[in-house]
């Protein structure tokens, strides 16, 4: 069983689908590495009935945090997606 079902265009949703429109955003870092990311626009779906809240931190914020964590002698770890 295929992860996706093309469609073609101009055909109708599956009954309980949303059509939502996606980009692929490319980057090239500073040591030039590559990074891609697949962006899906769900703006445009309804929200799910439980709590959807992402909080983004200052930059400032992390530098304090970071300053704290290494005047009390605490190790700091990295996590990536």
């Amino acid at each position: 069983m295929p992860a996706f079902k093309i469609l073609d265009p101009g055909a109708a949703e599956p009954v309980g689908h949303t059509c939502i429109p996606c980009h692929m955003i490319f980057d090239v870092k500073m040591d030039f590495t590559c990074k891609t990311q697949l962006v899906a626009g769900g703006h445009v779906t309804d929200p799910p009935s439980s709590i959807t809240y992402a909080s983004v931190v200052s930059c400032n914020s992390v530098r304090l945090a970071f300053l704290v964590a290494s005047y009390i002698v605490q190790p700091i770890y990295e996590r990536r997606q």
